[in-house]
């Protein structure tokens, strides 16, 4: 009795393991579409909105909204951002113990036949005591200075 019992409870856990995880994915894709809307339309206060602690960034925010709206049409043509949408498992760098989730959109330059241009990559991390409905890192951008330019 006592071992049925046992069996139960490792089984209800699991399951509740299973369920708690795939709540904290489909918050994270909402919060995904949530940020390239925001993008899409430029607007600024929904997208500080979305970026954990937002009100100390003020310039990374600006430019990189900036930057991704004037190239949304371009990236979005490549892999359609609200459709392709891959979570994946990290650590941080300093602190391996701390466990993270991430999206990245990585985004190679046309035309570039030496391969001479880094590609754009567009990473949105999150941290789940500060809520998968934020996005940890306001630096999502990497690459992006002269991305644009032939």
């Amino acid at each position: 009795m006592k071992s049925t019992i046992l069996y139960l409870v490792l089984f209800l856990s699991c399951i509740s393991c299973v369920s708690q995880d795939q709540k904290d994915k489909e918050q994270i894709k909402e919060t995904v579409l949530k940020y390239w809307k925001t993008v899409r339309y430029n607007d600024s206060k929904s997208y500080n909105n979305l970026i954990y602690d937002s009100k100390n960034y003020p310039g990374v925010t600006a430019s990189e909204l900036f930057f991704l709206n004037k190239h949304y049409n371009e990236i979005n043509s490549k892999v359609d951002l609200l459709k392709n949408i891959k979570i994946k498992d990290t650590t941080d760098i300093f602190i391996p113990s701390v466990k993270m989730k991430y999206v990245q959109y990585i985004f190679k330059k046309e035309n570039d036949t030496n391969n001479l241009k880094k590609p754009l990559v567009i990473t949105l991390m999150f941290y789940k005591p500060n809520g998968f409905n934020k996005i940890y890192n306001p630096n999502v951008l990497e690459n992006h200075i002269g991305w644009d330019k032939n």
